[in-house]
């Protein structure tokens, strides 16, 4: 290992969701004693969480403007490159990678891209598709490694980009984790509290950003069908925390169906363990993913979770009590959801735990991710 620190330029796109938790989940973990780090990314509510994430550790933060252009994320990150200093860029997301791929070529930087999410046909429609999958391969032809967090998304990457298939050595599996210190020990968050409703009261999560991926409109549909059920022993509740994506049309949308009343749209919460532990149900009705965080953590907790068999998804919930339902098949949600409403089957979820706790737990990524940063920086890919 090199006598200095390994100094390493993180650049992040967008700071949201899962990205700013695996960031926090990942790299809380590596010795400030060997490394450093520079984080780019814009300037907006999602980078001062993650900066006060990660107070106290070698972190400095490049702000870019609030919604910052590819072209300002390249400049950016070419002036930090031609400045020296930097062992290696991480880019997280592809639009990052797409910045920093000819500023790192240039340099000579070691370029590794983990990849957040997985391609869908409607990306590379017509001429704006076909020139934006062509610019992609040359980004990928750049790339000294490419980090997929799943099997699923491995495979989604090569059946987009078959050229890759050939060059088995720059794509790696390293699956997502949490931090399981965090879900050992739960607490009540007094959530029913805040709400001010009682046992009858059915408390449904949702977690997820207001985006069509995440399938929120076929919760809304589960939401109707069990209202209309006669049968039904509790009164449902949708609550959702933070915002993010269209949340302001979704509750738009609930007002004209009359159906507001059943759902509660909640700040974002930093300590998400109690939140999960206060709720009867977790749903995640997505349409794909790449590897979530939100069902490690709901099993972790202990939880009863319901999922789509999506892309992603059911590589993480494979094996686990998780009531699983068709993509897109709200009567199948709803049917789930009624499920755990009549019966208790928290048990099986809570016995879960210590598998979910050990299985999932960061330090298995964490540790894999430094052995291929050390690869990398040795010019073993």
């Amino acid at each position: 290992m090199m006598s200095r620190k390994v100094r390493v330029l993180l650049l992040v796109r967008w700071p949201v969701g899962g990205i700013r938790t695996f960031i926090r989940y990942v790299y809380r973990n590596f010795d400030p004693e060997i490394y450093a780090f520079c984080v780019v990314g814009p300037d907006h509510a999602e980078m001062d969480v993650l900066e006060k994430d990660l107070s106290g550790l070698p972190f400095e933060f490049k702000r870019l403007s609030p919604n910052p252009s590819a072209v300002e994320i390249l400049f950016v990150t070419a002036k930090l490159l031609f400045k020296g200093g930097f062992d290696l860029i991480h880019s997280q997301g592809f639009t990052s990678a797409l910045c920093a791929a000819l500023p790192a070529a240039v340099t000579r930087t070691p370029h590794l891209l983990t990849s957040h999410d997985v391609f869908t046909p409607k990306q590379f429609q017509g001429l704006k598709g076909k020139c934006r999958r062509s610019i992609m391969a040359v980004v990928f032809k750049l790339l000294d490694v490419i980090h997929c967090v799943s099997n699923d998304a491995l495979e989604n990457l090569l059946d987009t980009f078959p050229f890759l298939k050939s060059k088995s050595s720059k794509c790696v599996v390293i699956a997502n984790g949490i931090e399981a210190s965090r879900f050992k020990m739960l607490q009540e968050s007094g959530l029913r509290q805040e709400l001010g409703v009682g046992s009858d009261v059915f408390l449904i999560g949702f977690l997820g950003r207001f985006m069509a991926q995440k399938g929120f409109v076929y919760l809304v549909e589960a939401i109707e069908r069990l209202l209309s059920d006669k049968d039904l022993t509790s009164i449902p509740m949708v609550v959702s925390f933070g915002g993010g994506g269209f949340v302001r049309e979704e509750k738009d949308a609930l007002t004209r169906k009359g159906l507001q009343e059943h759902f509660r749209f909640l700040p974002f919460v930093p300590n998400v363990a109690e939140t999960i532990n206060a709720l009867d149900v977790v749903v995640m009705p997505s349409l794909w993913e790449a590897c979530p965080l939100l069902p490690m953590e709901t099993l972790a907790v202990g939880t009863p979770l319901i999922a789509t068999d999506c892309v992603g998804l059911r590589e993480v919930v494979k094996g686990t009590p998780t009531y699983v339902v068709p993509v897109k098949d709200s009567a199948m949600i709803a049917k789930g959801i009624k499920h755990f409403m009549i019966s208790d089957n928290r048990e099986s979820f809570v016995k879960f735990r210590e598998r979910a706790l050990a299985r999932f737990d960061v330090k298995h990524q964490f540790e894999a991710i430094e052995a291929l940063y050390a690869k990398v920086l040795n010019g073993d890919v």
